[in-house]
């Protein structure tokens, strides 16, 4: 099947369906636990057992965090890319944007992926797109797309985050999300958040494939531009169906399905009837002249004159 004619190519899904990694980390040691996320994240990693909604083909025993990370500075650019491009909805950062200093401390090692997620969030660029000029659910819901890939499970999971960030301010809120285990056991420590409710996971309900594409809308377009309303409240709290704008189709696609058949498109068919004529003729004028030559009659040789009216 052509990945034009899938209907996740409508939203981007067949281009952000896997995750980067990047890890310049290998070398330090590991200290004591600090603070009860550090313990958490520790916790987790030594487990190593399955926690947040995961693709079945990953089941049972999925473990980021034992899975190579490259540290070349290549793989350092496309993770750095890959971030913005997941955390702030597909929204173009310009250079004199971009975080500069967080950037540094990853390609030195000072600081995890995770932590480089952790500060793209926190960052005024970030949150001036999506929390102080869109409403907290819509915000909520951009938090748990751009850091978990996936939109809010239920209306208590939004909730529960609006209310993290009531008592205790945004940065705890994104803090719970970037600590949580679902968030160790499918990214780790070395993998950028990507889109991962484009399959029939374990532990997610079918819908969230539609919320997803509700959230996406389509290829093209950024989260910032998407509106500031909440899109998903409706849904989440009544069942109401999720309007979706599916891009229309290109015209290859088109061009394509019908030469499967095993006939060429109407339209190239015509055209190619009519250079054949066009062609049919000229080859037959070429022929009569010659053979007018031949037999040493040159009448013909005067048909061009007359027509350039010499």
């Amino acid at each position: 099947m052509y990945n034009s004619l899938s209907p996740k190519m409508d939203f981007g899904a067949i281009a952000k369906t896997s995750g980067v990694s990047y890890s310049n980390q290998a070398n330090q040691s590991h200290d004591a636990a600090l603070t009860n996320a550090d313990f958490q994240r520790s916790s987790c990693a030594k487990m190593q057992l399955g926690i947040g909604p995961r693709d079945h083909q990953e089941c049972p025993h999925r473990v980021t965090f034992d899975f190579y990370a490259p540290s070349d500075s290549s793989a350092l650019e496309i993770a750095i890319l890959a971030a913005y491009r997941q955390l702030h909805g597909n929204c173009y950062v310009m250079s004199n944007e971009r975080a500069t200093e967080l950037e540094a401390q990853l390609g030195n090692g000072r600081i995890s992926m995770r932590e480089f997620v952790r500060g793209l969030v926190k960052r005024d660029f970030y949150k001036d797109r999506f929390l102080n000029s869109v409403a907290p659910q819509r915000g909520i819901e951009m938090s748990f797309k751009h850091l978990l890939g996936r939109p809010p499970l239920s209306q208590q999971e939004v909730a529960g985050a609006i209310a993290i960030q009531a008592q205790h301010g945004y940065e705890a809120m994104v803090d719970s999300l970037v600590d949580s285990a679902e968030y160790t056991e499918v990214f780790g420590s070395d993998t950028v958040p990507y889109g991962r409710a484009w399959t029939s996971a374990s532990g997610m309900p079918m819908i969230n494939f539609v919320r997803m594409a509700a959230l996406e809308q389509n290829f093209v377009t950024s989260d910032s531009t998407n509106g500031s309303s909440s899109i998903l409240l409706s849904n989440l709290t009544k069942g109401t169906p999720l309007p979706i704008k599916v891009t229309a189709k290109v015209s290859y696609v088109g061009v394509s399905a019908a030469w499967g058949s095993g006939k060429p498109p109407a339209n190239f068919e015509k055209l190619w009837r009519g250079l054949a004529l066009v062609g049919a003729a000229h080859l037959a004028g070429m022929t009569i002249n010659v053979m007018c030559q031949i037999a040493g009659f040159n009448g013909l040789d005067r048909i061009p004159a007359l027509f350039l009216g010499k």
